[in-house]
């Protein structure tokens, strides 16, 4: 423990370790899913060179800048040296807080720049973390300088003393909307900066882009580009007949491009080194739709033959024309292009289909079969969101996941808009114990169909079982279909407990989504045997299938109508809860349910079911609570709770929140969950 490498692996395991869990602040507050990393302070507090390699680590990547106006010069200095990645923003105007801790430092191993900073304010504090080794620079937030002092001061400041540059990206927020800026004035400088290899200016309110678009085309070794084309179709004449332009995009290996649906079209016979390729597909909607407009999936998929080495596709298609894509109008995709994407494009990793709310994508024309075929051939696949309305997907609910289980071992997300039942899956005969009370014939069988002499109660399960399949019972050892999946979305089924609480919405509240209904209500209409055999039934393949599940996602219902997306964080946890709560539209809740009265606490039967059965009847995690010693359970009021295992001060890893961007929600991997 005295040798610096060592110590130094030691300490960089220690801080890449991370673990996520589940935090709800309060009745009112959505449950949030949070990552924490092991706090680094107390190994740094074992001596000298602990400190020396741990401060090392913690400063490198993303630190916390203003800890720096405590510290002398020196001190400052010293920790600057060891930083890799700065994230800074600006102080909000009229604050009084000052950046001047920033000034005469040194940046020498400084790599990656991310300044969300008005620059006519507080540039000048971050004049010194710009030079030659910098490699990765971004820029956002908004300015108060205008249009000519943006071009004119704000990118010669920037782009000078950086000629090692490889990478650049502009925010949306960074030029106002009233004060557009020509892309002009972006030449020169990209031409004096060769090493620049990706630039990404999506979103960015610069002017005629496709001149941008057209000049980086030429750019040698240009591995990354993010843009928006103007609306139109000006730049197809360059991209197809005799005034194409010569060998366009010869090295891009990543784009993410915003364009009319005939440019998207033209582009892939160019990318033939592309690995990962977004697409968003609009026009400005003034016309009405054409036949062509709804196969714009398949005519795409088409093209993909030539690019040979993706390994992710996302493909999102937004307003084209009057009314589509719409809840009545939907794009189709056919099985026969599913396929050739599959077989033609075999290393992909991270397929994405979508068409944006409140509409879908037309899957009647993909056969299990076809699907089955799709998987076959992607044996490396992570990712895979398919946004089919479920009302077209039937030929898929039984089959899908089998398909996807057998053929695709790597899966690590699932978002399919499919009602699948699951409990069609196989299942081993026992089960660990998850038990609402302590009923023996839950204890290791299983779900076995019930005698008639269960005083009647055979019916309600037998009636069940004509909306919800039973499980799939083996006597041999079941092996996981999914051992690597962490999130899975899914249509909420329509089950005998999905069609009573539907049942029990207000006519009056025709819009009101299933979510909003309360518990209560819902326990006082679905009877508690139907209740308890069709929780059951799903949660045992969801046990034996998905061991490593983080996120039980409910996208919409099995009528495609209900576009709310609900998240059930950790559901493992809590099998049986997380599972009634999925399959009856009911919001992720952590916290005591505010109805129950006094009295019923005090109540000795409540009382003890609630102890034997807190998943089942509740999704509520007691033990996560402190209780004043000598107070029980049957004190317990919702004013005496708090944390029990609060994390300690430090532990929570800062990061950015999930952002909207075109027709992707993106999480900002290299922020989310980092610090």
């Amino acid at each position: 423990m005295t040798n610096r490498h060592i110590v130094s692996t030691i300490l960089h395991h220690l801080s890449g370790m991370k673990y996520k869990d589940r935090r709800q602040y309060g009745p009112d507050q959505p449950v949030e899913f949070l990552e924490f990393r092991p706090t680094l302070v107390p190994s740094i507090l074992v001596n000298r060179l602990w400190a020396d390699e741990g401060t090392s680590i913690l400063w490198r990547r993303y630190p916390h800048l203003p800890a720096f106006k405590k510290m002398p010069i020196e001190r400052r200095q010293y920790y600057a040296i060891k930083v890799q990645h700065v994230f800074a923003l600006s102080p909000p105007p009229g604050s009084a807080d000052s950046l001047d801790y920033l000034e005469d430092l040194a940046w020498p191993n400084l790599k990656s720049l991310e300044l969300e900073v008005d620059f006519k304010r507080h540039g000048a504090n971050f004049a010194s973390m710009l030079h030659t080794g910098l490699e990765n620079l971004e820029i956002s937030g908004l300015q108060s300088g205008d249009s000519n002092y943006f071009s004119g001061v704000v990118l010669p400041a920037l782009f000078n003393p950086c000629k090692g540059l490889k990478s650049l990206r502009i925010g949306a927020d960074t030029i106002p909307d009233d004060e557009p800026v020509h892309v002009g004035a972006l030449f020169d400088h990209l031409d004096a900066i060769p090493s620049i290899k990706t630039i990404e200016v999506k979103s960015t309110n610069f002017i005629d882009k496709d001149a941008l678009f057209a000049r980086l085309s030429q750019r040698p070794d240009l591995e990354g580009l993010e843009i928006d084309l103007d609306p139109g179709l000006a730049l197809l004449p360059l991209l197809s007949g005799p005034n194409a332009l010569p060998s366009p995009f010869s090295t891009l290996k990543r784009a993410w491009i915003m364009c009319y649906p005939e440019v998207a079209l033209a582009l892939p016979t160019h990318l033939g080194l592309i690995e990962e390729f977004q697409l968003d597909i609009a026009r400005i909607p003034n016309r009405p739709s054409q036949d062509s407009d709804y196969s714009i999936l398949d005519d795409l998929l088409a093209q993909m033959p030539y690019c040979p080495h993706l390994r992710l596709l996302k493909i999102g298609v937004g307003m084209m024309a009057e009314n589509f894509p719409s809840i009545a109008s939907l794009p189709k995709l056919t099985g026969g292009n599913f396929v050739t994407l599959a077989e033609s494009c075999s290393k992909l990793e991270d397929v994405n289909l979508l068409a944006a709310d409140p509409s879908a994508i037309d899957g009647s024309s993909i056969s299990s079969e076809e699907f089955d075929s799709f998987c076959r051939a992607l044996p490396h696949l992570r990712v895979l969101n398919l946004k089919l309305h479920p009302i077209t997907s039937t030929s898929l609910e039984n089959t899908a996941l089998l398909s996807l289980g057998q053929h695709c071992p790597e899966l690590e997300v699932i978002r399919l808009k499919i009602p699948f039942q699951l409990p069609i899956l196989p299942v081993p005969n026992t089960i660990p114990q998850i038990l609402i009370h302590d009923e023996d014939e839950f204890l290791t069988t299983g779900y076995n169909a019930p005698s008639s002499s269960d005083d009647g109660k055979s019916s309600a399960r037998s009636s069940l079982a004509v909306s919800s399949p039973s499980s799939q019972f083996s006597s041999s050892p079941v092996t996981s279909l999914f051992p690597r999946l962490t999130h899975l979305a899914v249509s909420r089924p329509q089950t005998a407990l999905a069609t009573l609480v539907s049942d029990a919405i207000p006519p009056s509240s025709p819009t009101m989504s299933s979510s909003s209904y309360s518990t209560h209500s819902v326990a006082e209409i679905v009877d508690p045997e139907v209740e308890e055999f069709l929780v059951r039934s799903w949660a045992h393949p969801l046990l034996t299938h998905f061991p490593r599940l983080e996120i039980l996602e409910a996208w919409g219902d099995w009528t495609g109508q209900d576009n709310e997306s609900l998240n059930y964080f950790l559901p493992m946890d809590e099998i049986l809860a997380s599972t009634w709560e999925f399959l009856s539209g009911v919001e992720q809740d952590l916290w005591e349910d505010d109805e129950h009265t006094a009295d019923e606490v005090e109540d000795d039967n409540w009382r003890q079911s609630w102890e034997s059965s807190e998943d089942w009847e509740k999704a509520s995690l007691i033990n996560e609570f402190r209780v004043d010693e000598g107070v029980g359970y049957d004190k317990l009021h919702v004013e005496k709770l708090g944390l029990y295992d609060e994390e300690p001060e430090g532990m929570i890893t800062p990061g950015r929140t999930m952002k909207d961007e075109g027709l992707f929600r993106v999480a900002d991997s290299q922020h989310q969950g980092g610090g």
